[in-house]
This record gives C-alpha cells, sequence and structure tokens, in this order.
C-alpha cells in the first residue's frame, strides 16, 4: 500500500444507489464497495443480472427501466460507450442523449444526487502537463473525447437549473483485474502481430486502479462540497506507455510493437475497420492511438485537497494482482 491511510469509509446504511452500467467493470466495483458500506445497490444494464438488483434495459429508453429508480438517493452513471471506435451517430446516442435521458428519469423519480462518469479524455490529447479541472476541455474530432466533453455539458446544465444535485469525475485510465486495459492489450500482445503501441511507446499513460478510483468515487459520491464540482481522479502518477505496457508484455511473455504515430494511426484506423466488419470486435482506430500517444499527465490536487483523497495502491502492487488474476482466467502461461 502507497497511500499510508485508510480507505474511505461513509456510512451508507440506508442509502439506495442506482447505478447505470451496473454489469460493466467499474460498475460491478462500486456496488461491491458501496455494499460493504451499508447501501443498498441496483442497477440497469442491457442484460439483466437478478442476483445483483439488476434489471435489463436501454439508457436512451428509460420508460422500460425507469420505475426501479423509485426511492434511490443517488445516481452513478457509468454506461457509455467507450473508446473511439464507434460511428459517431452511435457515441452521441448513448454517451449524450443517453446522459439526458437517464438525468430526466432520475429527476422524474425525485433522485436526489447524480454522479456522471466523464474521463479525462475530456482535455483532448494535447494540453499542460499536471492539467486541473480549471483547464478548458477540447473537442478534437475523437468519438469518445467529443461525445464526453458534450455529456458534461448536460450534466452541468442539469445542476445549474438546479434540476439535481450533480457532480462530474473524469477517471484516469481505469485498470485492474478484467479490465479492458489488461484484457485487450494482453491478448493482443499474445499474437504475433503483438500489441501496437505510437512512437516507441513515449506517449503517456495516467493509470487508476480500480481499488483507489472506487476511493476516489466513494469520497466525490458522499460528499456535500463536492456539489456542482468537476474531479479527475488518478493514481497521481504518468508513466510512459512502453513501461505501463512492458509489465503486460513480460508477465504474458507477449509482444509490443511500435511504429511512428503518422503510420500507427491511420493503420489503426484500416486494420480496426476491418477487424470490426469481418465481427472481431477491437478498439483498434486512430483515437486509440492518440490517447496512447498523450504528452503529459493529470493533477489530482483537487480531489486530495477537497476531499482527502489518497490513492493506496502502488502499479507494483497492481501489476501482481494482475498476474495473479490473469494467471488464473488462463489468459497467460502459469
Amino acid at each position: 500500500m502507497t497511500g499510508g491511510t485508510a480507505r474511505p469509509t461513509p456510512d451508507m446504511v440506508g442509502t439506495t444507489v442506482f447505478i447505470t452500467g451496473a454489469n460493466g467493470f467499474i460498475g460491478r466495483a462500486v456496488a461491491r464497495r458501496f455494499r460493504e458500506l451499508g447501501a443498498r445497490v441496483r442497477g440497469v444494464d442491457l442484460i439483466a443480472n437478478p442476483t445483483d438488483d439488476v434489471v435489463a434495459g436501454d439508457i436512451t429508453e428509460p420508460h422500460a427501466w425507469a420505475t426501479a429508480l423509485a426511492g434511490s438517493d443517488l445516481v452513478v452513471h457509468t454506461a457509455a460507450l467507450l473508446g473511439a471506435a464507434y460511428p459517431l451517430r452511435d457515441s452521441w446516442r448513448v454517451n449524450v442523449l443517453g446522459t439526458s435521458r437517464v438525468l430526466d428519469a432520475a429527476v422524474a423519480a425525485g433522485v436526489p444526487r447524480f454522479v456522471h462518469f466523464s474521463s479525462v479524455a475530456a482535455y483532448g490529447f494535447a494540453f499542460p502537463d499536471n492539467v486541473d479541472e480549471t483547464y478548458p476541455v477540447r473537442v478534437n474530432g475523437d468519438v469518445y473525447t467529443d461525445t464526453k466533453v458534450n455529456s458534461e455539458a448536460v450534466v452541468l446544465a442539469a445542476h445549474a437549473a438546479g434540476r439535481i444535485e450533480a457532480r462530474i469525475v473524469r477517471p484516469g485510465d481505469v485498470w485492474g483485474p478484467g479490465s479492458v486495459w489488461v484484457r485487450s492489450p494482453i491478448a493482443e500482445m499474445r499474437k504475433p502481430t503483438g500489441f501496437p503501441l505510437p512512437d516507441g511507446g513515449t506517449g503517456i499513460f495516467s493509470p487508476v486502479y480500480i481499488d483507489n478510483f472506487v476511493d476516489g468515487l466513494t469520497l466525490v459520491a458522499t460528499s456535500d462540497r463536492s456539489a456542482g464540482q468537476i474531479y479527475n481522479i488518478t493514481d497521481g502518477i504518468a508513466v510512459p506507455c512502453s513501461e505501463f505496457f512492458g509489465h503486460l508484455a513480460r508477465m504474458s511473455n507477449g509482444r509490443v510493437r511500435t511504429l511512428p504515430m503518422r503510420l500507427a494511426a491511420p493503420l489503426a484506423d484500416l486494420v480496426g475497420a476491418v477487424l470490426r466488419r469481418t465481427g472481431n470486435p477491437t478498439d483498434l482506430s486512430a483515437g486509440t492511438m492518440g490517447l496512447l500517444n498523450r504528452n503529459a499527465g493529470y493533477s489530482i490536487d483537487k480531489i486530495r485537497t477537497e476531499l482527502g483523497y489518497q490513492p493506496q495502491v502502488s502499479i507494483d502492487e497492481g501489476m501482481a494482482s494482475v498476474e495473479t488474476w490473469a494467471r488464473g482466467e488462463g489468459l497467460i502461461p502459469s
């Protein structure tokens, strides 16, 4: 443990929390933590999970699931199309229109508090080092970036109008056992073609281990001070992509391949499009290469100072947990 302080343990007994995207990697982790703190947790996702009180539904069509919001004290909105590999019309429908409709449903149900998941991608791919929440967001033609910027505007407008008390979190690159930042790279590394990194892996990766992220989210969700605020949440470090993904390559006996960005971006777009058309899901796209070629990291001074956030799990500790999990799953050699 790197932080030397205890995890946040607010009393959530008697609190009912509703999570969108409740079956996802982050949604499940948030639900577990909130239940440990005494909350009743339920949610919505595309596939029902009655064991965890998750109903089936499309967030853009709340009439099918909105009754499940009744009595909720907090909505945690994680549902989104992640990454740059989706058509703009699809990403806008889920990430922007979907956010608007979840907000409307929460307001109609009388939910007093809303936490929206945005992303550090809202800063674009070019920004000052240690960028903080006072820096303006930037659309750049990347589908994920632009729809996250737009979704933030929807949430802030609802808060400003007094419709609901909202907060926004901008997670860094959330990782841990089972995450997309572990599963996908290892799968690619195990192929002869290897995992692609632009410009020798010199781009900056801003990790946030799942347990650390849930710590930060818990503070944001339960604090009165966080109303109307935006918070970056990372592990407080910025590492070269070659270092982060090098850990995964070593544990998996996998391969990382690098190309100049001027070749990596168009090639990723071309190969990704071909794979998706042939029924092979992949995150390969120019936007993904842009994300892996950022030249700076993000400040977490605001959430540290205002809410007392302190990352607890180091990158080495996290990688040890990832390796144990990956071996157990048969994803890497035992």
